[in-house]
């Protein structure tokens, strides 16, 4: 599964990541502010006091078997690379993600959707802390984030400097839709 998701606990427990003015030496892109973070995380704001504007979670669309109908959800728990224990605030269950649109999810599947360069809703086949992919073939990895789908940013564990001619070491980034 690689990483699994983290998933924010409370208003100061695993709340996101460190903000790029809190690393030594971070290299990002000049569309983030220092105060924002590559990275998202789950969580179940049903309450609606978990999420804010600075450490947002993830918005998803979930059809929980038996539920009757398709509403939105929150990420309570990462089970699997696709599948996710879900609620909708009524209801608790098993989700996979799957390539349908809202208003067309079948019963025990998702979606979440991202943006990236402000292109319209793309769907999400696979979620990480750090990187998504989409449903394309071969599937485009991004990196994640709450806060901007504006540049590109360099791969992690790459080596020489990233070349923005040829996109070698890039990666594209990817807001992905969330609560606040």
């Amino acid at each position: 599964m690689g990483r699994p998701l983290k998933i924010k606990k409370t208003t100061t427990v695993d709340i996101g990541f460190n903000a790029f003015d809190q690393l030594t030496n971070p290299v990002y892109n000049d569309t983030f502010n220092p105060d924002q973070f590559l990275g998202v995380v789950g969580g179940d704001d049903s309450a609606g006091t978990l999420a804010t504007a600075a450490y947002p979670v993830v918005k998803c669309r979930v059809f929980i078997t038996g539920s009757g109908a398709e509403a939105d959800g929150y990420i309570i728990r990462q089970k699997g690379s696709t599948k996710y224990l879900v609620s909708d605030g009524t209801n608790t269950g098993v989700c996979t993600l799957a390539n349908e649109a809202d208003s067309s999810l079948t019963e025990g599947n998702m979606n979440i959707t991202f943006t990236f360069s402000d292109s319209s809703a793309t769907l999400i086949s696979k979620l990480t802390n750090k990187f998504m992919l989409d449903y394309s073939s071969p599937a485009v990895r991004y990196a994640t984030n709450f806060f901007t789908d504006e540049g590109q940013q360099i791969k992690s564990g790459t080596s020489g400097q990233a070349n923005t001619a040829t996109q070698q070491n890039l990666l594209d980034v990817g807001i992905v839709e969330n609560y606040t």
